[in-house]
């Protein structure tokens, strides 16, 4: 993908609880290995809120009679999503600290919805 901090291949490597100084916080990490023009790899982490995960159950039960699996599917298609958006605003760097990263690629429960509504 290109972007305007720079041309990238990124791939999802799972999900794990988020964790932050050492403490657990609400929410889960969907974690991906993202690759820049020179080769660099870098982990990064895309924070969903506990209540960003909640609003998107709620959104689709709306819509239709969902399933877990539809929940985590349409989580980690957000996940990507902001993925993307983060990357056209952050260049990645080597042993960045999660505070910085969050403030791009966290997704709280209100860009959950912008997402799910196709406003952002």
């Amino acid at each position: 993908m290109h972007t305007s901090t720079g041309r990238y291949e990124y791939q999802f490597q799972g999900h794990a609880p988020a964790v932050r100084n050492g403490r657990y916080v609400d929410g889960r990490d969907f974690q991906f290995l993202v690759m820049d023009e020179e080769g660099w790899l870098y982990k990064i982490p895309v924070r969903l809120a506990v209540a960003a995960e909640a609003e998107v159950r709620i959104i689709l039960d709306k819509s239709t009679v969902v399933s877990e699996q539809d929940a985590y599917v349409e989580s980690l298609r957000i996940a990507a999503l902001q993925l993307r958006a983060g990357l056209e605003h952050y260049r990645p760097r080597q042993n960045a600290p999660y505070a910085e990263l969050d403030d791009y690629f966290a997704v709280d429960a209100g860009r959950a919805r912008q997402w799910m509504r196709g406003a952002v």
